[in-house]
């Protein structure tokens, strides 16, 4: 009886989601699928942290091929709207509401960065957000930086630990910040770098990336920007990082304008000129 009663309270809301999605169009299914989540999210059909029904269901729902509601889909994976779990499906994330506001002319382009491209402008909003940090951090800002670092220390001997630590360091930064793009921006940026960050080789030893997170917040505590700025951008380079593989000259070309370009990038560079 209790299964039935479950049953149908899934059928319901399932009948309740597919009437406000209605059908989409196959051109522009990414950018569609926004609209509709953002609107069903704001009504509350949707709530974060709910599960968006099955793939096969909800393809039959909007009309699309499944295949093609699978690269939607990941798209607004990528986009942080949605999160996989796995085993369980598709759901709405906790910041969805926050980033479907955002205007879609700014939010879908996401999908097609490339890497450095996503690398470069992180680099660009965590500089700034930082040197915005040493100017409007109050007392519990500096806190949480603070005990984000001590737990960045207290992990060293794991590296997936401490990288969980030190995204929530930078997560700190932004929200200090006051500005409330490079929060949601740089959440998203650094959810999908990091990933790819973990799936390598280190470049540098996690001691070294602890110094400079205490000179970041050093800097940040002594409220200056210019340092913070600086600090900041050694910090989050190219070389270190390496998001980019060197063998691809079009990948090389973002490590050009800051002096850290590897060997084999400057010598495809001496064979073109």
């Amino acid at each position: 009886m209790a299964r039935t009663a479950r049953s149908d309270i899934h059928l319901k809301k399932l009948s309740r989601i597919a009437e406000q999605l209605g059908t989409v169009r196959r051109e522009g299914l990414t950018e569609q699928l926004v609209d509709k989540l953002e609107s069903l999210a704001l009504r509350g059909a949707i709530a974060p942290g709910e599960r968006l029904p099955p793939e096969r269901e909800l393809a039959v729902m909007l009309n699309v091929s499944r295949s093609s509601l699978r690269q939607a889909l990941k798209a607004l994976q990528v986009m942080g709207v949605l999160e996989v779990r796995q085993g369980s499906g598709n759901y709405l994330s906790e910041n969805a509401r926050e980033i479907l506001r955002v205007p879609p002319e700014i939010l879908v382009p996401l999908r097609g960065l490339s890497q450095a491209e996503l690398f470069e402008v992180r680099r660009a909003m965590e500089a700034e957000g930082a040197a915005a940090a040493s100017q409007r951090a109050n007392k519990a800002d500096l806190q949480k930086m603070r005990a984000e670092l001590e737990r960045m220390h207290a992990s060293l001997g794991n590296r997936f630990v401490y990288a969980r630590h030190d995204i929530a360091f930078h997560h700190a930064i932004a929200l200090a910040s006051g500005n409330r793009f490079f929060i949601w921006f740089l959440a998203l940026a650094n959810k999908v770098l990091y990933s790819a960050l973990l799936s390598r080789p280190m470049k540098r030893s996690i001691e070294n990336s602890l110094h400079e997170h205490e000179r970041i917040l050093e800097a940040i505590e002594a409220r200056n920007a210019e340092r913070a700025r600086l600090e900041m951008l050694g910090h989050v380079d190219y070389q270190k990082y390496y998001m980019l593989d060197e063998k691809k000259p079009a990948d090389i070309r973002f490590l050009a304008y800051d002096g850290s370009t590897p060997p084999a990038g400057r010598e495809q560079r001496r064979r073109r000129a």
